[in-house]
């Protein structure tokens, strides 16, 4: 029983620790997806596979994440001016935390890179988000 309950506690202390994180790489997937006014299931699918490749997103349902994804697609739909100061807090709060701030970058590179097809709406949201995370796009090259 004390097993168990110490469990739970590690598993809300994650959360806690973790939800800021998990908010920004889903600002940053809705950035990415939504570059060229297209979300599609091919970004929908890369979203969930990344999630689940994450290990420090062991402590959130996979639905929990991707209905952060979808609030924010639906933001940038609905007041996109809005909506874009928005996530970009989140996804700026990470910019001085270098190996957060790769992954967020690494994970705006899946999601514009899942469909393969890049857009110059695409390429230029991903040199924004890269600025906007103190990023070198370099490693990353779009292609």
């Amino acid at each position: 029983m004390a097993e168990s309950f110490l469990d739970a506690i590690r598993r809300e202390v994650g959360r806690f620790q973790n939800r800021g994180f998990l908010e920004a790489v889903m600002a940053v997937a809705a950035l990415a997806a939504m570059a060229d006014d297209e979300y599609g299931i091919a970004e929908k699918y890369r979203a969930e596979e990344l999630l689940s490749e994450i290990p420090v997103f062991d402590v959130f349902d996979l639905s929990e994440a991707m209905e952060i994804l979808d609030e924010d697609v639906h933001a940038l739909r609905t007041d996109h001016p809005a909506a874009v100061r928005n996530l970009e807090a989140r996804v700026q709060a990470f910019a001085n935390v270098p190996d957060k701030a790769r992954t967020l970058l690494r994970t705006a590179h899946a999601i514009i890179t899942c469909d393969g097809d890049i857009t110059t709406a695409e390429r230029t949201e991903f040199e924004r988000l890269a600025r906007l995370l103190k990023q070198d796009i370099a490693a990353l090259a779009l292609g």
